[in-house]
């Protein structure tokens, strides 16, 4: 069978190939803690979960329209305007499944083959993936660590200035994944002159945005003449801890938001119906404040706490570098001074992929290979597990990494 040529370059999700590895070992018995998994391991919210009783019970369980339903596009365009200050009108606003498929589709209304569409490196991988599958190419932009992982006016520039093909979109993710790296104002405001004066059109990925920890988020499209030229990425996965609902959203100019819609009826149609009903009623709770708030603040306080505790731990490690993320709820770790030394079980490793085979052998802890997100003398860990599981964890890749 010959396979077409897009099928054959694309590949499987690396962090979801890290987290099937776990499961799999996990249910042969074996004694593994995933530091792995980009969920949060926290339920649903209880207005969620009866939204999702409330409709099947009543037969919401039809087609609704291609771009959400209507009360709850109302309650995100709400929710962008009280908490972000970010007026759209429901109109503005396409309910997608998952926000992954509101990046894709984004990409595909804004970007033509042989367009370059400028990633911030080390990046999700999946923005890549989707570029390729367009027939479009990544112009990294390369972050440094010294910087915090935090993209530059200057470092923008200087990648538009070497690319060799029209580069029409940035995507720009924050809290970044997986770096944890976070803005204030007047650096996304740089930014923003840079975007201004290159004509540069934004996708902003907001996804992590209720999981910044030291200082108020600010929206991209609220930078001055940046309304008119960003998308708003954001869904229910990690904020609502509703990854398995599968429902994200876009918000963003008429224009595009229309062409997305366009899209998506000839790729899924509307998102889940009972997702949708669970999703509204877990947004509205939340915007009214008090027990419907309850549930997202009881979990940005615990990952507050397992950030400041997996950094206590990693920096006792030695020859583990890392910046303190300031959102999202993964470090990454610089852990190239140990390749190509002598570790436990006579192993020598000299990549990212090898040291994150090494530490689920041989201290049973599943992290993801820096390589996957395009610096290879890193690993992601995720710190979406309970504090007991991530001391141990910790204490594990410490014996491993000190032998």
């Amino acid at each position: 069978m010959r396979l077409s040529r897009l099928a054959q370059t694309a590949r499987v999700s690396g962090t979801l190939a890290i987290d099937e590895e776990f499961r799999s070992r996990k249910a042969q018995g074996e004694d593994v803690i995933s530091l792995g998994a980009g969920q949060p391991d926290f339920p649903s919210p209880p207005a969620a979960a009866k939204g999702g009783q409330e409709a099947i019970e009543t037969g919401r369980t039809r087609y609704t329209d291609v771009c959400g339903t209507p009360e709850l596009r109302a309650a995100i365009a709400r929710k962008l305007k009280e908490e972000n200050g970010l007026a759209v009108t429901p109109k503005q606003v396409v309910v997608t499944a998952g926000a992954k498929q509101a990046i894709y589709h984004a990409l595909m209304a804004l970007v033509d083959a042989g367009d370059g569409v400028l990633v911030p490196t080390p990046a999700w991988p999946s923005y890549g993936e989707m570029a390729g599958l367009l027939d479009a190419t990544v112009v990294p932009v390369p972050l440094s660590a010294a910087d915090g992982y935090k993209l530059t006016a200057e470092s923008l520039v200087k990648a538009l200035s070497g690319a060799r093909r029209r580069t029409p979109v940035l995507v720009f993710n924050q809290p970044a994944n997986p770096t944890g790296a976070t803005y204030t104002q007047e650096e996304l405001g740089r930014l923003a002159e840079v975007v201004r004066g290159e004509d540069l059109f934004v996708i902003a990925d907001e996804i992590y945005e209720l999981l910044a920890y030291d200082g108020p988020f600010v929206s991209f499209a609220t930078l001055p003449g940046m309304r008119s030229r960003t998308i708003t990425v954001n869904g229910f996965s990690k904020a609502f801890a509703m990854t398995g609902w599968r429902l994200g959203y876009a918000a963003g100019p008429a224009p595009v938001l229309a062409a997305m819609g366009a899209i998506q009826s000839h790729t899924s149609g509307n998102a889940s119906s009972v997702s949708q009903h669970a999703a509204w009623r877990a947004l509205e709770a939340a915007l009214d404040g008090g027990e419907g708030r309850e549930p997202i603040t009881r979990m940005q306080a615990a990952f507050r706490l397992r950030r400041d505790l997996v950094c206590r731990m990693l920096k006792e490690i030695p020859g583990v570098t890392f910046p303190v993320p300031g959102g999202a709820f993964y470090v990454f770790a610089d852990v190239s001074s140990h390749y190509g030394r002598a570790l436990p079980g006579g192993r020598i490793v000299r990549t990212s992929d090898e040291m994150a085979a090494f530490l689920l052998d041989e201290a049973g802890v599943a992290v993801v290979p820096g390589g996957t997100f395009g610096d290879d003398r890193c690993i992601r860990m995720s710190f979406a597990a309970s504090a007991e599981d991530l001391t141990v964890a910790l204490k594990r890749i410490a014996r491993a990494l000190s032998a």
